[in-house]
């Protein structure tokens, strides 16, 4: 029997087209006002309310290695347990299905990384990357952003 595929919000960060679960996606939104959150970390945009909540804005270009090079057109809202964090993104694409035999694992050299990539697919004329909102942020930086909030 084929494994069912999963529905997953395809949205770009930059230059570099990702996707996510959509399970853990609350929204998509225009970007909020943000307040500076100071001490944090250079990913970290800053503080928005969103829904009543104080939320950490993070680039996810940044986090992904790349430098900031335009402003952030979209917030995708993740929920994961009890914490919410936006990602700031250049655009969100759509949902879509992501079918099981497209994707693949990191190559050898990857595995086992700490990173939010947790598998690949080939999107012409690149890379998908598949992201895992639990491997966005370490323990020590949820940790911090909760103390934070």
């Amino acid at each position: 029997m084929a494994e069912a595929s999963t529905a997953a919000l395809f949205f770009r960060a930059q230059d570099r087209f990702c996707a996510l679960p959509l399970e853990c996606v609350a929204e998509t939104m225009r970007p909020q006002p943000l307040q500076s959150a100071s001490g944090a970390p250079a990913f970290v945009l800053g503080l928005s309310l969103i829904r009543g909540a104080v939320v950490p804005v993070l680039d996810l270009a940044m986090m992904l290695g790349e430098a900031r090079r335009q402003a952030a057109a979209r917030l995708i809202v993740l929920r994961t347990g009890a914490r919410m964090a936006a990602l700031a993104v250049e655009a969100v694409l759509g949902v879509r299905a992501l079918p099981p035999d497209a994707i693949q694992g990191l190559p050898p050299l990857l595995q086992g990384a700490d990173g939010a990539v947790a598998a690949i697919a080939p999107r012409d004329p690149g890379l998908l990357l598949v992201l895992s909102p639990g491997r966005l942020l370490s323990a020590a930086q949820l940790e911090a952003l909760d103390a934070g909030a």
